[in-house]
């Protein structure tokens, strides 16, 4: 019987290659190694500490060079100052060998450096605080005061405490975002890969927080929740401490939606809803609506004496419980003078102090819910007297339209205490003391005059113009 033959892959011990054959493959191979050293030689640099803090603070340097070269430069001195002063911190954090923080301090140096010419990389930015306002950098543990010159970017978060407010402007498209007190909340702004346009939202851990769009929808995080709000609207979002989320819409409209999918739940004006830490919705529900305020008239001038009282009235709305009257020397309301509960719509209070006051009323409906407060009126008290008949104008300062991105600007000055500001016949909220700030959008390009008036409670007025010029 002839004998079986094995596989002769089976025997196979090496293979034959030609020469060239190898030198080939040595090629690729080389090239793979090459490829892999040349990746790991990368990504060692970009996530060393110290080398991203060097480069930051070359940056920073750069573009603190290039203020100090710009024609603009004496408009612009005291953002020199402060982006000097970052620059300095930059360099002593480096040479104490604190990398992060020093990075940190190099960013924001060379954001401010920027302001003026434009182009800023930040996503948000605090145009208002009251009381302990504080924010956190992404990558950092550490908590610090915010200012109104404070710029944020993703992944920052902000910090009320009680009886704190901030406002945040985005840069992408001015939407604002008022936030109230106790809360919490992350800077989450979204790139869209179709236009390379940034989507401002946040994410709301706790508190409540208020956003008035412009042109363009933002978008509340909030748990097992996602609020989107429209273009020109305005809506409330809350969250408490069991996490909650609670949704009013006061002008416009918004949706909300379960973070894990499925339909949303558009709201109009005048509606609310809320929804489980797991995204269940409850249905739209009406909201009490707040009256219209009648006394004392916006502006209104008092002057002060022993038996000064102030007597407020608002017009009734249908089916209202209560009333919540709210008198502050604060625009935001973070903190209250009255805070009282009111079943008829008059209430009288009596002033035994100088100063601006803002008041607001609010409407509990049938089922004991608090609706939406009004918007504010404001009134201020002066010292008593025989005065004389006023006819200086107001003392009205501007300062250099601040770019916020694309075609939003914020603009800014400060008046007399009490004075009426309208930039472009609207008018605007004014501090208690005189400051007061607007973001316009510009709808063309080119050369845009913005006309801001300062109109004081006898009636003199100091108009001045600014011209923004809006580029491609």
């Amino acid at each position: 019987m002839a004998k079986r033959r094995k596989n002769p892959a089976a025997e196979i011990d090496w293979y034959l290659i030609s020469i060239e054959r190898l030198k080939q493959i040595g090629l690729v191979v080389v090239l793979l190694l090459l490829a892999g050293g040349g990746w790991y030689f990368w990504n060692k640099q970009r996530t060393n500490p110290q080398l991203n803090a060097e480069r930051a603070i070359t940056d920073a340097r750069q573009a603190l060079n290039s203020l100090a070269a710009s024609p603009e430069f004496n408009a612009h001195r005291s953002e020199f100052n402060k982006a000097q002063q970052k620059l300095d911190a930059a360099k002593t954090h480096f040479a104490a060998r604190r990398w992060v923080e020093a990075q940190q301090a190099a960013v924001e140096s060379e954001t401010l450096s920027r302001i003026p010419g434009g182009d800023p990389d930040n996503d948000a930015q605090f145009v208002t605080v009251e009381g302990d306002v504080k924010y956190q950098k992404g990558a950092s543990s550490e908590w610090r005061d915010a200012d109104t010159r404070t710029a944020l970017f993703n992944g920052d978060w902000v910090r009320t405490g009680d009886h704190s407010s901030a406002e945040l402007v985005f840069s992408s498209n001015g939407s604002l975002y008022t936030i109230g007190p106790n809360a919490l909340l992350e800077i989450y702004a979204t790139l869209n890969p179709g236009s390379q346009k940034k989507s401002p939202s946040v994410t709301v851990r706790v508190g409540p927080v208020e956003v008035a769009t412009a042109k363009d929808a933002s978008t509340v995080r909030t748990p097992g929740t996602q609020v989107v709000v429209e273009s020109d609207s305005t809506t409330q979002v809350g969250v408490d401490k069991s996490q909650a989320t609670s949704v009013v819409t006061m002008r416009g409209n918004a949706s909300i939606a379960p973070e894990k999918g499925g339909a949303p739940v558009r709201l109009s004006s005048g509606e609310r809803v809320s929804s489980t830490p797991v995204g269940a919705i409850s249905s739209i529900e009406k909201v009490a609506m707040a009256p219209a305020l009648q006394l004392p008239a916006d502006n209104q001038v008092y002057q002060l004496s022993p038996e000064l009282r102030v007597q407020f009235a608002w017009e009734p709305q249908a089916s209202a419980r209560e009333y919540v009257l709210q008198v502050s020397h604060t625009r935001l309301f973070s903190t209250q003078e009255i805070n009282s509960r009111r079943q008829k719509t008059n209430a009288s209070a009596k002033v035994s102090q100088e100063g601006s006051f803002y008041w607001r009323v609010a409407t509990i409906g049938p089922d004991g819910q608090l609706g939406p407060f009004s918007a504010y009126r404001r009134f201020r008290v002066t010292g008593g007297g025989t005065t004389k008949v006023d006819k200086i104008p107001p003392r009205l300062q501007l300062v250099a339209p601040f770019w916020l991105g694309g075609p939003n600007y914020l603009i800014r000055g400060t008046t007399e205490p009490g004075a009426t500001v309208f930039i472009n016949d609207e008018d605007v909220d004014v501090d208690p003391n005189g400051a007061f700030r607007r973001v316009i959008t510009f709808g063309k390009l080119g050369p845009n005059t913005v006309v801001i008036k300062a109109v004081d409670a006898a009636g003199n007025t100091n108009p001045k113009s600014q011209t923004v010029i809006v580029e491609e």
